[in-house]
C-alpha cells in the first residue's frame, strides 16, 4: 500500500527527477515550472506531498505559491499503474493538513471532471465568484480558450472549468 510522504520525511534525491518528467509528460499539468529542484524545495516548504510504493513515487500533489497569501493547488499526478485506487483522495487530504498551508488561500482552476468529484469529497468548494476570495488575475490566467479581454464573462467557468478553494484542516 503506498505512503504519503511529507517534509520532513526523507525523500531520494532521484525521486524528484521521476516526478519531474512524469508530470512534465502529463497534458494538463504546468510542466515549466516542475522542476527537480522547484518540486524538492516545496517539499521542504511543506507545500508538497509525495506517495511512495516499494521506494518509487506513483503520486504528487503541490501547492504552489503564486502572490503573497496564495497558493495554487497543482501539479497532482498518480502513476498509471496506480489510477483507479482512490489515491488522489489522499493526495488532497494530505496536502490540505500541510503546515505550509495553513496561513495560505489555496485555491485550484480544473476542467478534470474528475478532479471536481474527488475535489468536493475532501472539502474543496467550487466558487461561483472568481473575484473572490482569490484575486481574478490569480484565478484566470493565459488560457487556450478565450481571449483575455472576455475572461470576465468567460462561459466556460463553472460549466466546463472550475475554480475550487480549500480550507485547510
Amino acid at each position: 500500500m503506498p505512503t504519503i510522504h511529507t517534509h520532513p520525511s526523507s525523500v531520494p534525491d532521484h525521486v524528484w527527477d521521476i516526478i519531474s518528467v512524469a508530470t512534465t509528460a502529463e497534458p494538463k499539468i504546468d510542466s515549466t515550472r516542475n522542476t527537480p529542484e522547484n518540486l524538492k524545495g516545496l517539499y521542504q516548504r511543506h507545500l508538497a506531498v509525495v506517495l511512495m510504493a516499494e521506494g518509487e513515487p506513483v503520486g504528487f500533489i503541490a501547492a504552489w505559491p503564486v502572490e503573497d497569501g496564495f497558493a495554487e493547488i497543482g501539479s497532482i499526478w498518480i502513476r498509471s499503474d496506480h489510477r483507479g485506487r482512490g489515491l488522489s483522495h489522499k493526495l488532497y487530504d494530505a496536502v490540505a493538513g500541510l503546515r505550509g498551508i495553513k496561513e495560505l488561500v489555496a485555491f485550484g482552476v480544473t476542467t478534470n471532471p474528475i478532479s471536481v468529484h474527488v475535489g468536493k469529497r475532501v472539502g474543496l468548494t467550487i466558487v461561483d465568484d472568481w473575484s473572490r476570495p482569490v484575486p481574478m488575475h490569480l484565478t484566470c490566467g493565459p488560457c487556450e480558450l478565450i481571449a483575455l479581454a472576455d475572461q470576465a464573462t468567460c462561459p466556460k467557468r463553472g460549466t466546463s472549468c472550475w475554480l475550487r478553494v480549500m480550507k485547510p484542516k
